[in-house]
């Protein structure tokens, strides 16, 4: 089973270095163009399932995604992105300057307990769970999209990597980036890539984020 994990779209809070978790912001003019641009990518591909977080960054995207498949889309909670409470809609610089311990505590331990923020290990585990219960809908054939945000597919792929939470910082996750996982159909979970981001130079699209606004989910 070939399972494409592409990250939604820019938003105007990612073009600003802001922070989003939960609060529901929509694609930019750029976000849509990214979109599009991953569109063109699966276009020739058949597709067999496609998926999206209840958030409506990622649900643009599976949309402009759908355009040339005609799925049924569906929406799961367990895909939305990391709750990160009095830390949204703030830059970094603000973040780690109210709330430096916080941040620490919570980046060092998956578990940590931060009033109004999401554990690493809760958001892995909810979103594995959302990965679990997609693929087991499907034939060991099947080519399925699932679209969600940039923490949330990391720490799907910590789990398959078996890294610490913590370490996924390691490697970027860009907007609209799409990373192939292939399923065995029975227990194992491989790699194939990682914040392919290709499509967007193929099809001529620009987008100049810093590698800091890249992070930020």
């Amino acid at each position: 089973m070939d399972i494409y994990l592409v990250r939604h779209g820019i938003t105007d809070w990612n073009s600003e270095g802001k922070w989003q978790g939960q609060r529901d912001i929509e694609l930019n003019e750029e976000g849509i163009m990214q979109a599009q641009a991953a569109a063109e990518r699966f276009k020739n591909m058949e597709i067999d399932g496609l998926y999206c977080s209840q958030l409506k960054r990622a649900i643009k995207t599976a949309e402009i995604i759908n355009q040339y498949h005609g799925l049924q889309i569906e929406r799961y909670a367990d895909l939305n992105e990391c709750n990160i409470g009095p830390w949204d809609g703030k830059t970094l610089d603000q973040i780690l300057q109210d709330y430096s311990e916080e941040v620490k505590y919570w980046h060092n331990d998956i578990w940590a307990v931060v009033d109004g923020v999401e554990s690493l290990g809760d958001l892995q585990r909810r979103a594995v769970r959302a990965l679990k219960k997609i693929t087991k809908k499907h034939n060991l054939n099947d080519k399925i999209i699932i679209v969600a945000h940039g923490l949330a597919i990391r720490t799907i792929l910590c789990w398959i990597l078996n890294l610490p939470m913590n370490q996924h910082e390691t490697y970027l996750m860009e907007n609209a980036s799409v990373s192939h996982v292939i399923y065995d159909g029975k227990y194992q979970y491989t790699i194939s890539s990682i914040n392919e981001t290709w499509h967007i130079d193929k099809y001529a699209l620009k987008y100049s984020i810093t590698s800091q606004e890249k992070e930020l989910d």
